[in-house]
């Protein structure tokens, strides 16, 4: 057989996985991103809701933000179009308050006992700091094993962890409560996480400052 007839199809070359038969490390890492996309669906779901809750009661407007497209040819059959990606998202919502404060939301849902830092990174974790430097709200909502926290971006880091658990989270945000139909109520403990980000991050700049002058 000569090489042209061994040379991988355009199919094959397009998803490597056609063709050979993963392995028990690729499986599961397959398995583990569909779970951790069910989880952010269902997570984005409840704060869509609790969103509409808050619109009712004339507390905040909360929109889910879209990834950025652009639109390939007409309309078709029940107005589905075809589409190309364009670029990043950042975070998953925006937010008004009846108050006039304004910013940004990001979520971030695991069934796991941490969420890793870098969980919020590239455009999520641009948006969020100019939102900081501006004065605006920057906030993450995280879900772990079913219980959520708020957590203001200025507090999203530490000084030698790569994620945090709910120790972490406890301290540097809020603890959620949720509603009697599962929502959660963020809004009820924005006070007190962005406080517990003042303290967190002072925390930090004390420390550094006792590094300087120790060194």
């Amino acid at each position: 057989m000569s090489w042209r007839q061994q040379r991988p199809t355009r199919r094959a070359s397009a998803h490597p996985y056609i063709g050979r038969r993963m392995s028990e490390a690729e499986h599961k890492q397959q398995e583990a991103n569909r779970e951790a996309q069910r989880t952010g669906v269902e997570a984005e779901a409840l704060v869509e809701r609790m969103g509409a809750e808050y619109l009712r009661e004339e507390r905040a407007n909360i929109r889910k933000r879209s990834e950025p497209y652009r639109r390939l040819g007409g309309v078709g059959k029940g107005g589905v179009f075809r589409a190309v990606n364009t670029g990043a998202s950042g975070p998953d919502f925006e937010l008004w308050l009846a108050d006039g404060r304004a910013g940004l939301l990001e979520l971030k849902s695991r069934k796991g006992s941490r969420v890793p830092l870098d969980a919020v990174g590239g455009a999520q974790a641009l948006s969020l700091q100019r939102c900081v430097s501006w004065g605006h709200l920057a906030l993450v909502l995280v879900r772990l094993d079913g219980v959520w926290w708020l957590v203001d971006f200025s507090a999203w880091t530490h000084s030698h962890k790569r994620s945090l658990n709910a120790v972490d989270l406890e301290a540097q945000g809020a603890r959620v409560p949720v509603t009697a139909d599962g929502l959660p109520d963020f809004l009820a403990v924005l006070p007190l996480a962005q406080e517990r980000a003042r303290v967190f991050c002072a925390g930090l700049v004390r420390g550094t400052e006792q590094a300087d002058h120790t060194d």
